[in-house]
């Protein structure tokens, strides 16, 4: 056996010291790192106190975004815009008028904030005698893959009440109407017996799901009994309604949104729903816009911010109400579309901004996935560091 030399216990000394040091130094980097983690999440959380303490829906300083064509089959009004952002461009699909004639134009920009109209109406009323011969409305467009879908509101003379139908188009601008159009109607007696437009739909992985407005009065107008009411459907043509209103006036008769809700606006971020929606007090006078969100898309809960976006200041263009928002995740974070009016003008379209950092409390929030994610780590550290042998 060879011996020792006189130099090992001092390598084993200076070794078992590294080894310390080594022990020392990870400990206190993950010390620190866990300490950088939880001031991060509290920054990253910012927003949200900020959302609970007045609303962080920024109104874009140029609007409004999109206007009336002086001379235009659009030259009345541009209003009900609902868009789509595909991670390059923007789409936007919006109800005009002129004259008493009113149809769905189509815009596109590749920011968000300056569109470029397509010349003329790409979706008009049908042919006389058709179900929606007197006016079309835009609902809500998606691309389910292969094409997009167009959920529209319709009516003619003899049934103002109005029905939704469905259309398809390949490029956004050429549609086709489904032959057995209207897909939905109201019904004999119920919240939708009187009228029903505004249709909003999301795709989920195997169901298209509706939100639409609802009302079983026509008096007074407008919408003085209206509700957001809720479909599904597994092809887009056949749809069942769900029994129940999904977003009802406030029972509180003093509330902003007391007297009408239409017009909803949804998205699912894989966990939640969130609903956004026009609001009327009992003056049905001066349309808001609020939020609610809901876990599983049955039971919703209104925030207690609401509204989260109101009318311009006196003077404006959106000085007398804001409505029909439709609300898309662009390149820069959440951005909501919503049509404005003052005494003096008719609709417009405008925008408003989550800025950087912008946070919807009930949506998840990734401040905690990062707590937890880098918790996770120093705690798998600390667990290297213990079961490392001594030598």
């Amino acid at each position: 056996m060879t011996k020792p030399t006189c130099g090992e216990p001092i390598i084993r000394k200076v070794g078992a010291v590294a080894l310390e040091l080594r022990r020392i130094i990870i400990l206190r980097l993950s010390v620190r790192l866990l300490h950088l983690a939880v001031l991060v999440s509290v920054i990253l959380l910012l927003p949200s106190a900020g959302y609970a303490t007045g609303g962080q829906w920024v109104k874009y300083s140029g609007n409004p975004v999109l206007v009336p064509t002086a001379g235009g089959w659009d030259n009345d009004y541009v209003v009900s815009p609902r868009a789509l952002f595909n991670g390059t461009n923007y789409r936007m699909w919006y109800d005009g008028g002129s004259a008493g004639v009113a149809a769905i134009g189509y815009a596109t920009s590749t920011d968000g904030v300056t569109w470029s109209k397509y010349p003329s109406p790409v979706l008009s009323p049908g042919a006389q005698g058709a179900w929606d011969s007197g006016s079309v409305t835009v609902g809500s467009v998606i691309w389910n893959g292969t094409v997009f879908l167009m959920l529209y509101g319709g009516s003619n003379t003899t049934s103002s009440g109005g029905a939704i139908g469905l259309a398809t188009s390949k490029d956004g601008i050429s549609w086709v109407k489904y032959s057995g159009n209207p897909v939905l109607e109201r019904s004999l007696s119920g919240p939708d017996q009187s009228y029903m437009a505004s249709p909003y739909v999301i795709k989920l992985t195997t169901e298209y799901w509706m939100w639409y407005t609802g009302r079983n009065t026509t008096y007074p107008e407008p919408n003085s009994v209206a509700r957001i009411l809720a479909a599904t459907s597994y092809d887009g043509i056949s749809w069942t309604k769900n029994p129940s209103p999904a977003i009802t006036p406030s029972s509180n008769s003093t509330a902003w949104d007391s007297g009408s809700v239409y017009s909803a606006s949804v998205i699912f971020d894989g966990t939640n729903f969130g609903l956004w929606y026009t609001g009327t007090n009992q003056s049905y006078m001066r349309p808001q816009i609020g939020f609610a969100s809901s876990l599983g898309g049955g039971n919703w809960t209104r925030s207690g911010l609401n509204p989260i976006v109101g009318p311009g200041v006196p003077g404006s263009w959106d000085s007398a109400g804001v409505e029909q928002p439709s609300v898309i995740v662009g390149g820069d974070g959440f951005m909501l579309y919503y049509d404005g009016f003052s005494q003096n003008t008719g609709g417009r379209i405008g925008l408003a901004i989550g800025p950087h950092n912008f946070v919807i409390p009930e949506f998840s929030a990734p401040a905690l996935d990062l707590l937890l994610g880098v918790i996770i780590s120093t705690t798998v550290s600390f667990a290297i560091i213990k079961r490392q042998p001594e030598h």
